[in-house]
């Protein structure tokens, strides 16, 4: 056979066999040991809900959607028993007590109200002697299926002064990309005055890698209520 056929030939078997290869490469199987999907649930086992499902590495992890406003707060008087339980009846006159169905009245986002009260210090220990004391709780939400922020406020008045306060908050998560990181009470006026200011803040991963224990997004869940001296409730402010 002539060299140059010969040349020709070995020549165009080399580039098929090179086609092949690069076209095997193009299709090649995911690496193993990375699931596909998560398996299938077994008999009589509930099929996972979609923010229990692992997300697969090479997705971006699920965020949340627009800041929604949170669940309207539960609050309620607390009983003579309770304010004793609790050791609140030394910032309180007992005689005076009474259970105050408290009101919330909402004012976030720009709603007006003329029922806010403006903050005032107040001066001598006592309220009149007409007005009836006693001590709240309310508990408040905020956050997403998957992520949940709670607070819990507590706080006693005699109709004319905050004479009481305390607050605490927490939090948690239901996906493995979301990580709840802390809490904070932003208060102001309180004690002495006539009106008692919180902001309950949260913190949260909403993008974690489990492989590289970095945290590529957060957000910050808040909300903002005002509590007066005979049980009111303001709801001023929520957002993200």
């Amino acid at each position: 056979m002539p060299l140059k056929r010969r040349f020709a030939r070995v020549t165009v078997n080399c580039a098929f066999a090179v086609a092949a290869v690069l076209s095997l490469g193009a299709f090649s199987p995911a690496p193993p040991g990375i699931p596909d999907n998560p398996p299938a649930p077994q008999p009589g086992e509930a099929a996972p809900q979609p923010w229990e499902v692992t997300p697969r590495s090479w997705e971006p992890a699920p965020q949340p959607g627009e800041v929604a406003p949170p669940p309207r707060p539960t609050v309620r008087a607390l009983t003579a028993a309770e304010i004793r339980g609790k050791g609140l009846d030394e910032y309180i006159d007992m005689s005076r007590q009474k259970e105050t169905v408290p009101s919330i009245i909402d004012t976030s986002q720009g709603k007006f109200t003329s029922d806010l009260v403006t903050p005032a210090k107040r001066t001598g220990t006592t309220g009149p002697a007409d007005f009836a004391t006693g001590c709240w709780y309310l508990t408040t939400t905020y956050g997403y299926p998957a992520l949940q922020g709670s607070a819990y406020h507590t706080w006693c008045g005699d109709g004319f002064q905050v004479t009481y306060t305390s607050a605490g908050c927490t939090g948690s998560t239901s996906l493995p990309t979301y990580i709840y990181e802390g809490c904070q009470n932003i208060q102001a006026y309180g004690v002495g005055w006539n009106v008692w200011d919180v902001t309950d803040r949260w913190r949260f991963c909403t993008a974690y890698s489990r492989f590289t224990g970095v945290c590529s997004a957060r957000m910050y869940p808040w909300q903002k209520n005002r509590y007066g001296a005979n049980g009111q409730v303001w709801l001023l402010g929520w957002g993200n």
